[in-house]
């Protein structure tokens, strides 16, 4: 049995490390400063806190893959690729394509749940029941958690927003 030392854990988590570095690179000249109000920042965390997080996670996560694979024993042979394999890929290349031109004309809700039916569906989801109820409450779950806990503004529903009392529903 032959081993092999570059395998795709190895190579996910350099890609991953770099990918964190990367985002901490761009951090400074993509993210926004806050409007100040009266000499105060308008937001209540410092917007640099949700991509600095994200990088961190990574790195965190491309350094632990990458030691962890560095002396694996196992024999780690890459996927065979079949013409599935590159369907769904591209299928979900083309759908997370299609989800960011969405994102700013329908909104976080609505273009997430359609990105969630739309790959649930795909990818061979056998219960439709189940895929509608993850896809619409995650979404807005994600969206309550983001506006009312974090006050990072998602873009909203576009026709309308629910309010209850000072909580931003949609």
């Amino acid at each position: 049995m032959k081993l092999n030392k570059f395998s795709p854990n190895l190579l996910s988590g350099i890609i991953s490390i770099i990918f964190g570095l990367f985002i901490y690179y761009k951090i400074p000249s993509e993210v926004e400063k806050p409007v100040l109000i009266f000499g105060q920042s308008s937001s209540e965390i410092d917007p640099q806190i949700v991509p600095t997080i994200i990088a961190s996670m990574f790195l965190i996560f491309g350094l632990y893959t990458a030691i962890y694979e560095k002396d694996s024993k196992i024999s780690n042979n890459w996927p065979n690729i079949t013409k599935n394999l590159l369907i769904n890929i591209s299928t979900t290349i083309f759908c997370l394509f299609f989800y960011s031109i969405l994102f700013q004309h329908l909104g976080f809700v609505i273009s997430s749940i359609l990105l969630i039916l739309s790959l649930g569906t795909f990818m061979g989801n056998v219960n439709f029941k189940y895929i509608s109820l993850i896809s619409i409450l995650f979404p807005l779950s994600i969206f309550f958690i983001f506006v009312n806990v974090m006050h990072v503004f998602l873009p909203e529903f576009p026709f309308y927003e629910i309010r209850i009392g000072n909580f931003l529903i949609m």
